[in-house]
């Protein structure tokens, strides 16, 4: 006998809202709105599948009143997004997920007595890029011309990385939720986003932006640690109008670090002759970053109008976008713990295998933190560690 169940109606109403009713089946949603007229009611197997399809937790469909979803972290979206007033389940997923990261990383630090870190939050009474810049290369010990040493943006994401971890910054990356390939992140929802914490400071990347695109964010949100305050990074057109003044800031202090001033009037001025164009691309070239990049600090510089820097911005989007088709995504393939270990912050790994080897931490919550089992969380290590 099929168990059907009662539904509030405020829930039907609330999902309806909050659902990416688009991603599911004709035959879910025809349920489902025979569900909400009052047509039929929803058996517990069918509500089961309708949470699978939906993401949305089966307990909420028992609930007398609609679940509130706290995400605070929105309040500090770059710019309004109608697609933020209804997040969807995959971000909300993926902020909650590093959520639990940082707080079991922030716990096992304070537990093994380490100190805060100073550089989070050291220069937000400061408001000069130049002199911010200068303190954040002096933190990462990098050099003003760094980038000389990089191949490609690819490159000098792994360097920044790589500093901004050894100071004891999380940095995550992913283009999916966990491990589940068939849910895409949406890089029009979000790029980037920071979790303030003076212990464990997260950055976490979408991944399914454009190796330049991830290069910026990262510098991006890197300077939002310095100054103090987490961000929702979601502007992937990057106008530069609109947003607010801290906003301004770390694009200007993102663009300082990649792209250091003097060097680039330098570089502008040697072939002022060219046109723009063919400008913006050669000095792209020598920073080993995107032309967007290249264009803002033009635009700063007054060498070209904001409608040539618009239109560069979504040239450059364009071109990637095409790319995208062509190009191998991890969920189509590839090694899985070469992608793994690429998601994943090193000095978190090392943390909870540590954790765990002292008897602190159960396999089952590095399992749940990671999204991977007994084999697939030893294989990681080894992968990371190089040993077993």
């Amino acid at each position: 006998m099929k168990t059907e169940v009662d539904v509030e109606p405020v829930i039907m109403d609330w999902v309806e809202r909050y659902v990416q009713t688009d991603k599911i089946s004709s035959s879910l949603l025809d349920n489902f709105e025979n569900w909400k007229a009052g047509k039929k009611k929803p058996t517990f197997n069918q509500l089961e599948k309708f949470s699978r399809a939906t993401h949305v937790p089966l307990g909420y469909f028992f609930l007398r009143t609609p679940p509130v979803e706290d995400l605070p972290l929105l309040k500090y979206r770059t710019i309004d997004s109608l697609k933020l007033q209804n997040p969807s389940r995959d971000l909300i997923e993926t902020i909650h997920d590093m959520e639990n990261i940082q707080d079991w990383m922030r716990n096992y630090l304070i537990t093994s007595e380490e100190a805060r870190l100073d550089f989070v939050g050291s220069q937000r009474d400061h408001s000069v890029p130049g002199e911010i810049a200068t303190q954040m290369r002096h933190d990462m010990g990098l050099n003003v011309d760094w980038f000389r040493k990089s191949k490609d943006a690819s490159d000098s994401f792994k360097r920044i990385r790589t500093q901004a971890q050894a100071l004891g910054i999380l940095v995550f990356m992913n283009g999916i939720v966990g491990n589940n390939t068939q849910r895409k992140l949406d890089i029009e929802e979000f790029r980037a986003f920071t979790l303030l914490d003076s212990y464990a400071p997260l950055i976490f990347i979408n991944r399914n932006d454009s190796s330049n695109g991830m290069l910026f964010s990262l510098v991006h949100e890197m300077a939002h640690v310095w100054l103090g305050r987490d961000n929702f990074f979601n502007d992937r057109y990057s106008y530069a109008t609109g947003i607010d003044n801290v906003e301004v800031l770390c694009n200007a202090i993102a663009a300082e670090i990649l792209v250091p001033h003097n060097t680039f009037i330098q570089q502008w001025r040697e072939k002022f002759h060219y046109d723009h164009e063919k400008i913006i691309a050669s000095i792209a070239a020598y920073f080993r970053c995107g032309r967007t990049v290249i264009a803002r600090k033009a635009l700063t510089n007054d060498y070209i109008g904001i409608q040539e820097y618009k239109e560069i911005a979504r040239d450059a989007i364009r071109h990637f976008d095409q790319l995208q088709g062509k190009r191998k995504e991890e969920e189509s393939g590839g090694n899985y713990y070469n992608t793994a270990a690429s998601r994943m912050d090193e000095r978190f790994l090392d943390a909870i295998a540590g954790s765990i080897q002292e008897g602190k931490t159960l396999y089952s919550e590095a399992f749940r933190l990671t999204h991977t089992n007994r084999k697939t969380f030893s294989n990681l290590l080894i992968k990371i560690r190089g040993v077993e």
